[in-house]
């Protein structure tokens, strides 16, 4: 294709060397050679269409190519001889710019491939070097400046052309990257909207029995969707940490926990479901995990049961070990061992790329986004950590979890044990839910009034901005993506009002990054929660 879109590059040159032979005398060879190099120039425009129409261009088809670009070189290089032997400095001059150009030009046409460069260079490397020898300059007493000249610029085309090759390999490669990453999610989006319909069939039917009054009914149907409503959350969940660690957005706290608690009640957590598989799972070495260490415990528990819930999952018999080891001052590795089918080269290279599982037959049989292993690994980094991932002896895989774990502080004692329980206040407060789809006032509302309070709703800001003209809310809730005037906006001007100035408002919504929550508190917000809204969220938000 470079080749082709030089053609009428080099008709240009040759209607321009044409021309000048008109006007300047003793330059009528030119005519006869424009003409040799038109036939040439065909032969090669044939060659190339016979090369580009192939889906597989055969050896034969490509060394016809390369013949025709060797001879185009060939032709198109001698007139450098001629414009030499005009006797003048500055028709040599003239002809080893003519043959640099040329140079140039197949360069930028080999694109990286050192078989067409050398096709369409080395006649004209040729002629630099034999032109003056030809043109009469063996006697000529600067003859070997010129000869070590050549030499030189040789080495500097060659240089270009490794460097220009290495660049346009980059290029190629970033380009393939780019589109088996573009391929992959697009394979992602397609397989998350697959595991979405799991859950939101499950919602359907479960709503439509509790509304329906369909005759059986219950309290199933209501955990159902409880239940499918946990598994859109978690999906959720992944695709935004994915996208907070791919903006660089990603954060980990630092807090003071008991690790040993922390990996003992993960591992109950997934016992019963390596029960229900047939599958044990067994701790090893507890007693040399540090108890009370700084971290991020939520992060930790969030690569633990991503690793358990693979480990049982991809173990149909045997047992999933959970082992701890010492890696060195103030450094533990946790060890996920399974008795599953373990992993190949190919597929432990891919494992931590997000958008990819390890093959269409994985996302068939077990489900999954592929996220999880992927975030785990990033949220092992942030940690200050690592997580790798190899096959055991025995053939099963083993995922090592690698953390810092500087000493903590364990916590003074509670003066007394409270049951923590959402309570029903007796004095009914008023608030005001401020969103603008449907789905989340209603919700929203039946969670309030389970609370005991009041509550009116509005679907965008200026109408709630209206109301609270009129009465003074005990608290509004407000979400803070709305169209025309946001959540931000609408709550500075409750706060320049006279009837709801010192209301607290509460932020509803999905975006709760550092950044964002502190957005809400500059706009006059008091407090945040976090969509899926959950009812014990909800409650400490307004009432704690």
């Amino acid at each position: 294709m470079s080749r082709r879109k030089q053609v009428s590059l080099r008709l240009f040159v040759v209607l321009v060397l044409a021309a000048l032979a008109l006007v300047k005398p003793g330059m009528n060879f030119v005519f006869g050679w424009s003409v040799l190099y038109l036939i040439v120039q065909v032969s090669e425009i044939l060659a190339l269409n016979n090369f580009l129409r192939r889906a597989k261009p055969g050896r034969g088809t490509v060394t016809l190519n390369l013949l025709a670009d060797f001879a185009l070189a060939v032709v198109f290089g001698w007139l450098a001889i001629p414009v030499w032997a005009t006797g003048t400095p500055v028709g040599a001059a003239g002809a080893v710019l003519l043959l640099s150009g040329s140079i140039i030009t197949a360069l930028m046409g080999a694109e990286g491939c050192l078989t067409a460069f050398a096709a369409s260079a080395t006649p004209h490397l040729a002629y630099v070097l034999i032109t003056p020898l030809v043109a009469g300059g063996i006697h000529d007493p600067v003859m070997p400046f010129f000869t070590a000249g050549v030499g030189l610029f040789c080495l500097t085309v060659a240089l270009v052309f490794l460097w220009s090759r290495r660049t346009l390999e980059a290029e190629r490669a970033a380009r393939r990257a780019a589109e088996a990453q573009t391929a992959a999610k697009s394979a992602f989006v397609a397989m998350v909207s697959h595991e979405l319909r799991t859950p939101i069939n499950a919602i359907l039917n479960g709503a439509e029995a509790l509304d329906g009054g369909r005759a059986g009914a219950s309290g199933a149907d209501a955990s159902l969707i409880a239940d499918a409503g946990t598994m859109m959350r978690a999906l959720l969940n992944d695709l935004l940490d994915l996208s907070k660690i791919e903006a660089g957005r990603m954060g980990v706290e630092v807090v003071d926990h008991d690790l040993r608690a922390l990996v003992t009640d993960a591992l109950d957590f997934w016992r019963k479901a390596a029960e229900a598989k047939g599958v044990s799972l067994e701790l090893e070495g507890v007693e040399r995990l540090p108890q009370w260490v700084r971290g991020d415990p939520m992060r930790v528990r969030q690569v633990l049961n991503n690793l358990l819930s693979n480990a049982i999952k991809f173990t149909a018999e045997g047992a999933v070990t959970v082992g701890i080891r010492v890696k060195g001052p103030e450094m533990i590795g946790i060890d996920v061992r399974d008795t599953g089918p373990g992993l190949s080269e190919d597929q432990i290279g891919r494992l931590f790329s997000p958008y990819e599982q390890l093959g269409v037959e994985t996302a068939r049989a077990f489900g999954g986004t592929g996220l999880g292993l992927a975030i785990s690994r990033d949220l092992a980094r942030l940690m200050g950590g690592e997580l790798t991932a190899a096959n055991t002896a025995e053939g099963g895989a083993r995922f090592t979890l690698r953390l810092p774990t500087p000493a903590g502080v364990a916590p003074p004692p509670p003066e007394a044990h409270e049951v923590e329980v959402l309570a029903v206040r007796d004095d009914a407060p008023l608030i005001l839910v401020v969103d603008d789809h449907d789905i989340n006032r209603r919700a929203l509302r039946q969670m309030l009034e389970a609370f005991g309070a009041r509550v009116e709703t509005a679907e965008d800001a200026l109408t709630a901005l209206a109301m609270a003209e009129r009465r003074v809310f005990d608290a509004i809730l407000m979400d803070v993506r709305m169209p025309g005037v946001d959540g931000l906006e609408a709550t500075r001007r409750l706060r320049a009002s006279r009837a709801n100035r010192a209301t607290p408002v509460i932020a509803v919504t999905g975006a709760v990054s550092p950044e964002e929550v502190a957005a809400c508190r500059e706009a006059g917000m008091t407090g945040w929660v976090e969509k899926p809204v959950n009812a014990r969220d909800l409650y400490a938000a307004l009432f704690e």
